[in-house]
Order: C-alpha cells, then sequence, then structure tokens
C-alpha cells in the first residue's frame, strides 16, 4: 500500500522569511507530529532483498514491517507537509488570532495550488484542512482534500487527534499523484508513547485494485510495540472473500512473534491459524500453523511465548 510524496511541490515557500507571529506559533503547534509514528526496528530494504544474504529471513517480520513502513509513510507525507509549510510565515493571521492560512503555493509544474488552513474552535479543540483548487482558480474551487482535528485539552506533551486523506480527490485535482481511495486515522500520544488506529477505503494505485482494511499499533516511545491489522481479500481466487487478522508484537531490540488468522469465504468453517517469530537479526526461529505443515524451529527461541490475536 504505498502512494507517492503528498502534495510534495510547495518548493516557492523557500523563499519566504522563517518569521512567524506568536498566534501562528500557536495554530502551528496543535498539529501533530512524528510521534504518531510507529518505530519498528527496521532494517533497509536493500538489505531485505532477496539474495542480499543467506539469512532465512522471517516472512512474518517482512510483512509487518512492510505495513508499518507504508502505514508511516502515508502518515508521515501528511505530517511532513504540515511541518514543512508551517515553518514559513502564514499568508493570512485573522485579528482574534484563532485562525490562519498558509497558501496558496504551487511549484512551477504544479496543476494545483495548495493551501493550509487552521482554526481554533470555542471548546478548545483545533480545527486544520488543506485545501487544494486548480492552478489559477479562486477560492471558490477550493477543495478540502485533508481534514483533521485536534482535541480539546491537548498540549505538546500529550494529545490526540484524527485526520483524513481523500486520495480519490486528489488524483482527480492533480493526475501525477497516482492513489485512489480514503484513508483515515486516529490518534493518542501521551508521555508514555502512542496508539493509533488507521482504514484504508477503496485505496490503491489509481485505477488499479484497490483494498479495504483496517490497522491499528500500540507503540512505547523507544519501547516494545504491537500492530494489528485485518483485511478482506480473495486468498484462493473462487470468488469470495477471506478475512485476514495478524497481530504482531516486537521488542526494541527487534526480535518479535506474529499470530494470524484466516477464516470466512471459501474456507466455510475453518479457521486456519499461524504464528511466526523472529529474533534480532529478523531471522525466523519458529514457525507453526494447523492445516497440516510441519513445525519449523525452536518455540523456546520466541520472544513471546504465548499466542495472541485482536480481538
Amino acid at each position: 500500500m504505498t502512494a507517492r510524496n503528498l502534495l510534495a511541490p510547495l518548493v516557492l515557500i523557500a523563499s519566504l522569511t522563517a518569521c512567524t507571529a506568536s498566534p501562528a506559533d500557536r495554530l502551528a503547534g496543535v498539529l501533530p507530529d512524528e510521534r504518531v509514528l510507529i518505530n519498528m526496528p527496521t532494517q533497509s530494504a536493500s538489505a531485505k532483498a532477496a539474495g542480499e544474504d543467506e539469512r532465512e529471513w522471517s516472512e512474518a517480520y517482512l510483512f509487518t514491517a512492510q505495513i508499518t513502513d507504508d502505514v508511516n509513510g502515508l502518515i508521515g507525507g501528511v505530517l511532513g507537509l504540515a511541518s514543512t509549510i508551517v515553518e514559513y510565515p502564514p499568508t493570512t493571521v485573522g485579528e482574534d488570532g484563532t485562525e490562519a492560512v498558509w497558501g496558496p503555493w504551487a511549484d512551477a509544474l504544479d496543476p494545483v495550488e495548495t493551501s493550509l488552513y487552521v482554526r481554533e474552535e470555542a471548546d478548545g479543540g483545533y480545527t486544520w484542512v488543506f485545501l487544494q483548487r486548480p492552478r489559477g482558480g479562486g477560492e471558490d474551487a477550493d477543495q478540502i482534500v485533508i481534514g483533521g482535528e485536534v482535541d480539546a485539552g491537548s498540549t505538546d506533551a500529550a494529545y490526540s487527534g484524527r485526520f483524513a486523506v481523500n486520495f480519490t480527490l486528489i488524483h482527480e485535482l492533480n493526475p501525477n499523484e497516482d492513489a485512489e481511495g480514503m484513508f483515515y486515522s486516529d490518534y493518542v500520544v501521551d508521555e508514555a508513547g502512542a496508539t493509533a488506529t488507521a482504514a484504508f477505503e477503496g485505496f490503491g494505485d489509481a485505477g488499479g485494485e484497490t483494498v479495504d482494511a483496517l490497522y491499528a499499533y500500540d507503540q512505547e516511545h523507544s519501547g516494545p510495540g504491537q500492530m494489528d491489522l485485518a483485511w478482506l481479500a480473495d486468498i484462493d481466487g473462487e470468488g469470495t472473500d477471506e478475512a485476514w487478522i495478524v497481530r504482531s508484537r516486537w521488542t526494541p531490540e527487534g526480535e518479535g512473534r506474529s499470530d494470524a488468522v484466516l477464516t470466512g469465504g471459501s474456507l466455510g468453517g475453518l479457521t486456519a491459524l499461524a504464528s511466526e517469530c523472529w529474533d534480532t537479526s529478523f531471522a525466523e526461529v519458529w514457525y507453526q500453523n494447523n492445516v497440516g505443515d510441519p513445525e519449523r524451529g525452536d518455540a523456546a527461541a520466541c520472544a513471546y511465548a504465548e499466542a495472541s490475536y485482536p480481538e
């Protein structure tokens, strides 16, 4: 599940000075930051490539790392865009200091103009949106491509909120963006760590296959983490969707375990279970399923001795 770097052009803002007014600092400061991202120990993609070494890579680890990388990429694209824009002065700030607009801006070859709008609500929460319109269009052509909320009572140390990205609309406005569908994220960050859920609705490359999926994670800052993923797919090509549910857990050193459930669709009343563990070098140390394949490795080498499945 990948997408191009969201709304990447905005290079023109680099010509602006970096001095902002105090109300704008406050409004910019409520946007989510990189603490929302999951911090799973990984190695570079080149190290994972087949044939790069003789290691027996854990397939469960590679799957978990890929999913966390993809979700981090989607969330990080939004966070990166926001943090880049608010480094520069807003275009306008409301007289009472409760709202500000950055933009609209566009690079030379960008077919759209992009703005960021942040507003403080009466309850102490905040609303923020990215607006896009065709190049040269007026404000009445603005459309919300990313919309977010920050809950009342949020501080720099602990905050919560949510946002949604309309990739279909982004693609319609700019065909250079190659994803479609919706992406939703709901997050809580505090001094202990971060928890978040994400949902993919009709998500995929424009004109290609799409997927609906639910994702959740729980991550202690620089500590252990856990990822849950559930999605529907026609696994065996018989025209019915089966449900995949996977929970992966890992330690700060990188060793971990995945437990997976496959059920429904053409499986009828059968529920397939599979578990796999990996070590700090991300090599498989144990594998077992309930569909007749032989057990591999040593269960005592697992960082987590017991299976755990999402409820």
